[in-house]
């Protein structure tokens, strides 16, 4: 392996194996997920609500949830498992991606761009990694026109199944390709072809699908139309990367490589670029928190697109320039790795000393709970470690207690299932994890009275859709 893959490898399993020791999944989304493939069936509990995904919530999180069924796994180490299985899959698309590319740049792309998200479960994993897999196929000049159409044919239905952006990420795709020209370069027509066709296929499935298999949970449509245009939105995007500038860099470090591509040529583009890994690699340190990972997916579709659209005129040169970015990138990624599951760790010790038995307000606790939600001041961009009189309480509680359904979750299996902390839910449009009905069958399979119990408190707090339920 080149040093740059090596670079990526070893950072990906640093991330892997933090992330698998502190549960980070169980701190947004994946605990709802998880917790799924636990309490009952992944597809009535969770996948269900968002059948379009579902390709990819089955690829991330249907082994565990598998295993647990087949080897009666206990609660401990099932989430083990769990973890282990989910981090594998971007690993096993990047090998895949290994034996199909002609060069190297379509699995370093990859693996670079699943290193920045793989902290929040988000389907664009799977998605983006099986449409690099189709791209790298398509534009092998050496496989036939057919070859191509059999291979949009397997793998289209799949991506179809993964996540909507896809489509915008191919549409932008085919834009900067055809501006390429303007810089005395162009990409192989095939390829632009073969793109736009997926690309527009894509997009009618997913109206298609926005239509007939549309989220099914009654409490999901502020969550949706707050999210609709985030993909699409250049003042969000920009927003992301000024609360993250570490986001930011990383872009830059894919980008810088394809200066040549644009006939941009500066004597001290190399010593800038150490300059803003330097920049990057601090904001790494001292202002990674939950949110780091989820914003990535925003802007890391186009950053990645852009960066093949500049490398595939010429990999090789691309390769070679790419080597030093791509191991400051690790270093990056690496170093936020490690601050986030710092602070993930002092968020476990802090619960620790207030986890009782019995479902529990966190309200009510003797000790006011430290979750007020994190303004983005320039304190907390910067330096993390500086905000509030105390960095457990008004820094780390704020930002990984943001969202306020996870806790529940966490503290449960946290507890070795003999107790949670909770925050109740507003009344209104607030989002709910769980469709009553799916709970309430599950609630009658449940596994022993821990569990039980837990499912009772989310039909009563954390379903919705049928108010018996969620009122008794």
């Amino acid at each position: 392996m080149d040093r740059s893959d090596k670079a990526l490898v070893v950072a990906f399993l640093l991330a892997a194996g933090l992330g698998t020791w502190t549960r980070c999944l169980m701190h947004d989304d994946g605990a709802v997920i998880l917790s799924s493939g636990w309490l009952g069936s992944l597809w009535d509990l969770y996948a269900s609500q968002i059948a379009s995904r579902a390709a990819a919530v089955f690829a991330m999180h249907g082994p565990a949830w598998l295993a647990r069924a087949a080897f009666g796994l206990d609660a401990g180490a099932y989430l083990t498992v769990a973890h282990v299985l989910y981090f594998a899959v971007p690993l096993v698309l990047w090998l895949v991606l290994r034996a199909v590319e002609r060069d190297r740049l379509f699995s370093r792309l990859y693996l670079a761009l699943a290193l920045a998200m793989i902290y929040f479960p988000t389907e664009l994993i799977v998605g983006v990694g099986v449409w690099l897999i189709w791209l790298a196929l398509a534009s092998d000049p050496a496989r036939s026109t057919a070859g191509v159409v059999l291979a949009t044919l397997l793998l289209g239905p799949v991506m179809a199944f993964t996540h909507p952006a896809l489509a915008l990420m191919g549409l932008f795709f085919v834009g900067a390709g055809l501006a390429l020209p303007l810089f005395g370069q162009r990409l192989p027509t095939r390829s632009l072809v073969a793109v736009a066709v997926l690309s527009v296929a894509l997009l009618a499935f997913y109206l298609a699908a926005a239509r007939w298999l549309p989220p099914t949970n009654p409490s999901d449509g502020a969550s949706q139309e707050a999210n609709r245009f985030a993909y699409l939105s250049p003042v969000w995007m920009l927003r992301t990367l000024m609360y993250f500038p570490m986001i930011a860099v990383l872009w830059f470090l894919l980008l810088v490589p394809g200066a040549d591509t644009l006939r941009l040529r500066w004597r001290y583009l190399p010593l800038a670029t150490l300059a803003i890994a330097v920049f990057g690699l601090w904001c790494a340190a001292a202002g990674t928190s939950l949110k780091t990972s989820t914003w990535t997916r925003h802007t890391g579709l186009y950053a990645m697109a852009l960066a093949l659209v500049l490398a595939l005129p010429a990999p090789a040169a691309w390769l070679r320039r790419a080597e030093r970015p791509l191991i400051l990138f690790a270093a990056i990624v690496a170093a936020s790795a490690l601050s986030f599951n710092l602070d993930l760790w002092l968020f476990g010790r802090f619960v620790d000393r207030e986890l009782r038995p019995g479902i529990v307000d966190a309200a009510t606790l003797p000790a006011p709970w430290p979750s007020k939600r994190p303004e983005p001041v320039a304190g907390r961009i910067l330096f993390k470690f500086g905000v509030g009189e105390e960095y457990v309480r008004d820094g780390v509680m704020p930002s990984y207690d943001w969202s306020r359904i996870p806790l529940a979750f966490y503290t449960y299996f946290r507890s070795d299932r003999q107790g949670a902390l909770f925050h109740p839910l507003g009344s209104g449009a607030e989002w709910r994890p769980f469709e009553c009905p799916a709970v309430e069958r599950a609630l009658a399979q449940a596994r022993d009275a821990q569990d039980r119990q837990f499912l009772e408190f989310l039909a009563r707090h954390y379903c919705a859709g049928n108010a018996d339920l969620t009122g008794r």
